[in-house]
């Protein structure tokens, strides 16, 4: 028996990576979500931009699987925003804060979570954050977003330095999945010119079909999670290992 616990799993990849999952008997998922869901039985609500609520929620996570043991155990820490688009000295504090609480505190609050509740019941564990080609390039509009994607990847190294050290059943990594049609993409398609420079282009890969569809992309992510791909240590673009 696998262990799989996804945040983000209302929509877009999330929802997609809750699906492929759950299609196979041998493994257990369990979805943290801010919206209530039914279609997840296991699912524990949770806001990841309330860190105070983060704790709570993994314990609640912890009791869904209390008692059993498994082979390998992967958390995919999926949830994220691109949210504050405009110029840097446009967007407010608050949003600005907000952003990285979302996508980089709280992948790492639930990494550290997930590393000592999983110690002693999983063969092997793997952390996978999800990430961005932002990550590595400066977008305009996006000052917070590549920032915090930026961020996402140096605590990923990090941690799976520390892992590699302390801890050699868990793996730490990262892996932007490219572009994909998402509720996000929608988002990023409704910014103005002044807000998102390269608008354009994003909404030129809608009209020519370029984005991906979020399943097919989660069956990748979940095929290389099976390959053993996805090492301790690694930032990851799918589209380098799915060639």
């Amino acid at each position: 028996m696998n262990l799989a616990i996804v945040t983000g799993t209302t929509k877009g990849i999330g929802a997609a990576l809750r699906d492929v999952f759950a299609a196979d008997p041998n493994n257990l998922i369990v979805t943290l979500s801010r919206a209530p869901t039914t279609i997840s039985p296991a699912n524990v609500n949770l806001d990841v931009g309330e860190l105070g609520a983060i704790e709570p929620a993994f314990a609640d996570v912890m009791t869904r699987v209390a008692g059993k043991h498994f082979d390998h155990a992967v958390l995919i820490n999926n949830a994220g925003v691109v949210s504050p688009v405009g110029a840097f000295d446009e967007i407010s504090v608050a949003e600005t804060g907000q952003n990285l609480i979302v996508n980089v505190a709280a992948p790492m609050a639930l990494t550290r979570l997930f590393a000592l509740a999983t110690r002693g019941i999983a063969r092997q564990r793997l952390v996978v954050n999800i990430s961005s080609g932002a990550a590595k390039r400066a977008v305009a509009g996006w000052s917070a977003y590549c920032a915090a994607k930026a961020a996402l990847e140096m605590a990923t190294r990090v941690a799976a330095l520390e892992a590699a050290a302390t801890d050699p059943t868990l793996a730490v990594c990262s892996l932007a999945p490219g572009v994909v049609d998402t509720h996000m993409q929608g988002f990023i398609r409704s910014a103005n010119e002044k807000q998102f420079p390269d608008v354009a282009r994003f909404r030129a890969m809608k009209t020519d079909g370029a984005l991906r569809d979020a399943h097919d992309v989660a069956r990748d992510i979940v095929a290389l999670i099976t390959s053993g791909k996805l090492t301790n240590g690694g930032n990851f673009d799918i589209r380098e290992l799915t060639q």
